[in-house]
């Protein structure tokens, strides 16, 4: 199901501000971590989860690095197809990064949108880090376990809606949410809490926040989204996703979420890294 092309034009033409937060998921990601995890695209799908390959020292401290980082979307497509998953899965155009105060080198590779359903997409980009991200930048206070190794390519994620449709679907659902409040009927109340669960998988989750991109107002996005990295995992197994699950695949990939990134446009205060929580004893190590 391709996506109309005012969906993917919405992002273009804006100097999007990131502020990212590498460390072990934990409550500082909660918003994030709303969103479907990319490890939906590979066989076997399932929840967002640390990358076990990087070890259980990794990120243990609790620390997390914090950098920001600008993006930019083209709507130039790439000269040669994704191989990456899920980024084969679009028609996946070139992204750019501007990275003036990291202290390591950052380079956009593309971007892409997965339709979801009617109504809903998850916007995808990644970003090579030829030498990694280390607490050893000019500037860092601390140390941190929390780095990532060279040659690491960052995949970041989060959700997309129409915003035509939230602005028809959320009324919707409050109202059902009322009539549901006042329904004494057990059959009643019965459907209005399967037709009220069917529309809110497709809607913003309570808490999480969005944003509207600047470029023609089409597109909501959710401000909180997901920092993951994969690995290729050999061995004769069957991709249920593909062809009923009846080809064998030689190399599967493998996702982890290392952590979350806030998304704003230029000038949005909305974008600024959040305090972590301190119960949790997460030590938060600014980069740059």
């Amino acid at each position: 199901m391709l996506l109309p092309p005012f969906l993917c034009l919405s992002l273009v033409d804006t100097a999007w501000q990131l502020s990212l937060s590498i460390g072990r998921p934990s409550s500082a990601d909660a918003a994030a971590l709303l969103g479907p995890p990319l490890a939906m695209f590979t066989p076997g799908g399932g929840r967002p989860q640390p990358p076990a390959w990087l070890g259980r020292e990794w990120a243990g401290s609790g620390s997390r690095l914090s950098f920001p980082l600008t993006i930019e979307f083209f709507d130039e497509p790439l000269r040669q197809p994704m191989s990456d998953e899920p980024l084969r899965r679009t028609q996946a155009r070139r992204l750019f990064t501007r990275s003036e105060r990291l202290g390591t080198k950052a380079s956009g590779v593309a971007w892409g949108m997965l339709q979801l359903s009617s109504i809903e997409a998850l916007v995808v980009w990644c970003i090579d880090l030829p030498d990694g991200v280390c607490s050893s930048a000019e500037g860092a206070p601390t140390t941190s376990d929390a780095g990532l190794p060279a040659g690491t390519r960052l995949y970041c994620s989060t959700q997309a809606w129409r915003s035509a449709e939230l602005q028809r679907l959320m009324p919707l659902a409050e109202r059902l949410r009322r009539e549901r409040a006042g329904e004494s009927d057990r059959g009643k109340r019965s459907a209005i809490d399967s037709r009220l669960a069917k529309l809110e998988r497709a809607l913003p989750k309570p808490g999480q926040a969005t944003l509207e991109a600047p470029a023609l107002g089409a597109v909501t996005l959710s401000a909180a989204g997901q920092l993951s990295v994969q690995r290729a995992v050999s061995g004769k197994r069957f991709n249920p996703f593909e062809n009923a699950g009846r080809l064998p695949f030689g190399s599967i990939p493998e996702f982890g979420v290392v952590g979350s990134f806030l998304l704003a446009a230029p000038g949005d205060q909305a974008a600024q890294l959040t305090s972590v929580d301190q119960e949790a004893g997460d030590v938060e190590v600014v980069v740059g």
